[in-house]
């Protein structure tokens, strides 16, 4: 019994914690800055280290698309996700240059 109990607490600690709960969203900015704001209906919390957590269900769209416009808003990034579903490192890239050629602007501080 003492064994199992063992077993499970190692396997509880060995699992990393998910950081986007279900209709979250999480991003990582090229430039880190500290952001809160609102996008397409989820709420952005970016820490100074870049790292950006959206919460809320957002608007129903391909995950390029809300890739495309986060990026427009907040800058580059070299990492984008939504439930489990990750842009490729191509995909990336695309999003990132699509982005700013189409706003034909910097990202807003």
């Amino acid at each position: 019994m003492l064994l199992m109990t063992l077993m499970a607490a190692a396997l509880a600690v060995a699992q990393p914690a998910q950081p986007v709960q279900s209709g979250g969203a999480s991003a990582t900015l090229t430039q880190p800055r500290e952001v809160r704001q609102s996008l397409d209906g989820r709420s952005w919390n970016c820490n100074g280290g870049g790292e950006c957590v959206g919460r809320g269900g957002g608007t129903t769209q391909p995950l390029m698309r809300e890739c495309r416009r986060f990026v427009t808003r907040f800058g580059p990034v070299s990492a984008y996700s939504r439930e489990g579903l990750a842009l490729t490192e191509a995909e990336i890239g695309q999003c990132n240059s699509d982005s700013l050629v189409r706003a034909g602007r910097q990202p807003s501080l």
